[in-house]
């Protein structure tokens, strides 16, 4: 017995388990190809390809609907409110999704399914009605137009939550230069995305033949481009399935070993016995008969990335749990005893069906109005209970994206009506609506060489920076020129100067889509020392990684719903699309200050931890 009992303890030790073989040890050093990173962010490429080019469009879409600035302005705001409800929520059902194609890839292909969706109805609402109803009506016109939007803003915003936990599980265990590098792709990807994008909408398409409109022919064409790059992502991951952690102590016992449930529950213990019919169960404790037991345990958690490069945890840290081939089989054997006990569906059966689902319902329609009461509050709790660090650097983010989505989303608004003098909701054909349709055009032209700045910049350039000058100069450098190209928009003298200046903006939105990603990367490799002042979420779990970058999303949604409370008012009241840039120019001041006190080094943690910081 004690033969056994020690083979057991050596076949679980961290120097001869499967994560701590020299194969494993290879693995985790191994470095990623930039093909590889390229295929893992080609995902991210298609959105900024999709959300670029439409929300070029959907300002003016939804002006010459009939919608004011101010309901424009609430209907884009509608997706990020969403949003903050609901991806908190599936990045913690990410973290421990066990379907068989991964963590992140499921919500990734939901997520893109309803992207692509409201990729027909934006443009094809008109002949969406027409099909339906036999003739076009403006006011149903309005509403397709409107849910469509939401849809395609609520997506495509949702998707990077999977998508940067896919890339961060990827980096979680490499070191810090190929950690830069991995982030300086994803930038690089959703900059080339911008390019992408921008230029299909800056290409005049009526002029070339085409029998679709111009915003119809540029929705078609970013449809087909996302395909791909959804594919190539999806095919490329190579996530393992997560598995349901079993944590069991070992202790010595007559004919076996004792196996003391830690945190479980009464379906592991039958998982077990399932797996091995010498398993039996006697109150807490399990006897395992180790002379026909051949099951072997595995390492993971739900940080673990699930890939080729290993875990992010030690091998002294991380909980046991049974192998996927295992775990498969119970289930198919639960399955089949479920089904051969299924009754004859009976009339009182159906009826407690039916009675069942419409009080599902009724909750759910009791539940969404007490989910949006409560929102304000859910948001802070989820931003207080956010370690320190993660704090400051949601405060950074938060300000840093006001300033940029105010830019990103209405500076084709702007230009058209600021700097051409024209008029969204002018007849067609006239003087007014051309000069603000060519301002559309010009400003994606503008912000077309502001993405090709940003591609240029995180690609070829900030690698080299960071090695001189380190992270920290980097960021907070990028939202200070940020920031001093907004203020000097708003006294271009010419459209090519505006040009000039909205390309030198690049520079800090590069900053802003790398940096705050590999920080949180940083803090959840070593989550002891960063994350010393965590959290548990509720039931005793652990933050996960997706759950961490969820509070960076808050940021990015809540700029959002600010600027749609807001700068909408704001532009109606004045009469004038000058309030962006404004708005733009005093969030990126904020933003400069809040960079300054983001923790980037283990020095600035002293500090922080010592009130000097």
């Amino acid at each position: 017995m004690d033969h056994s009992a020690s083979e057991l303890n050596t076949s679980c030790s961290p120097s001869e388990s499967s994560n701590g073989s020299p194969a494993h040890k290879r693995a985790r050093g191994r470095v990623r190809g930039l093909p590889r990173l390229l295929a893992i962010n080609a995902l991210v490429c298609g959105v900024e390809i999709v959300s670029s080019a439409a929300f070029t469009y959907i300002p003016p879409l939804l002006l010459k609907a009939g919608y004011t600035e101010t309901v424009m302005t609430i209907i884009l705001g509608i997706a990020p409110f969403l949003d903050m409800m609901t991806v908190p929520l599936l990045a913690e059902w990410s973290d421990r999704c066990t379907s068989v194609l991964g963590r992140r890839r499921p919500f990734i292909m939901f997520l893109s399914i309803v992207l692509l969706l409201s990729l027909i109805l934006v443009p094809y609402g008109p002949t969406i009605t027409t099909i339906v109803t036999g003739n076009s009506s403006p006011r149903i016109n309005m509403v397709i137009l409107a849910v469509g939007v939401i849809l395609l803003d609520y997506s495509y915003q949702a998707l990077f939550n999977p998508c940067e936990s896919l890339l961060s599980d990827l980096m979680a265990t490499a070191p810090e230069w190929e950690q830069t590098r991995g982030f300086t792709v994803y930038s690089a990807g959703i900059s080339l995305g911008c390019i992408l994008g921008y230029l299909i909408v800056s290409i005049d398409w009526s002029s070339a033949g085409f029998p679709l409109s111009q915003e119809q022919t540029s929705f078609s064409v970013i449809f087909i481009m996302f395909l791909p790059c959804l594919f190539l992502t999806l095919f490329c991951a190579k996530e393992k399935p997560y598995r349901r952690t079993i944590n069991f102590s070992l202790q010595p016992g007559e004919g076996g070993i004792l196996l003391r449930k830690a945190v479980t529950s009464d379906n592991d213990m039958l998982l077990v016995k399932k797996l091995n019919p010498s398993v039996t169960i006697q109150d807490e404790m399990t006897v395992l008969d180790l002379t026909s037991d051949s099951t072997t345990y595995t390492k993971d958690h739900p940080s673990d990335g699930g890939y080729e490069s290993g875990s992010s945890e030690t091998d002294d840290t991380a909980p046991l749990i049974l192998p996927s081939s295992e775990m498969f089989k119970w289930r198919y054997q639960m399955i089949i005893h479920h089904v051969s006990r299924l009754p004859k569906i009976t009339l009182q059966k159906l009826f407690n069906s039916v009675l069942r689902l419409l009080w599902k319902i009724i909750k759910i329609l009791v539940y969404l109005p007490y989910q949006i009461i409560k929102l304000p509050l859910d948001t802070w709790k989820r931003v207080s209970s956010a370690p320190n660090v993660l704090r400051r650097l949601f405060l950074s983010e938060l300000f840093g994206w006001m300033g940029f989505m105010c830019h990103n989303m209405f500076f084709t608004d702007f230009v058209g009506q600021y700097m051409y003098g024209g008029l969204p909701d002018a007849p067609e054909h006239t003087t007014l609506a051309v000069l603000y349709d060519e301002g559309v055009r010009m400003g994606s032209w503008g912000l077309f060489l502001h993405s090709l700045t940003a591609c240029l910049y995180a690609f070829c350039i900030q690698q080299h920076i960071v090695r001189l000058v380190g992270h920290r100069t980097v960021y907070i450098g990028g939202l200070f020129i940020f920031t001093v190209t907004m203020a000097a928009t708003m006294i271009s003298p010419t459209v090519t100067f505006l040009n000039i200046v909205t390309a030198m903006s690049g520079v800090g939105f590069a900053a802003l889509t790398s940096t705050p990603n590999m920080l949180v990367t940083l803090y959840n490799s070593d989550r002891q020392l960063y994350l010393w002042d965590a959290t548990t979420l509720e039931g005793g779990e652990e933050r996960g990684l997706g759950t961490n970058v969820a509070v960076l999303d808050t940021a990015y949604f809540l700029s959002q719903l600010v600027l749609s409370i807001c700068v909408g008012p704001l532009v109606d009241l004045t009469g004038s699309a000058l309030p962006y840039m404004i708005v733009a120019t005093l969030s990126g001041i904020v933003s400069v200050y809040c960079g300054s006190r983001v923790v980037f080094t283990d020095v600035h943690l002293k500090q922080l931890r010592a009130g000097a910081f």
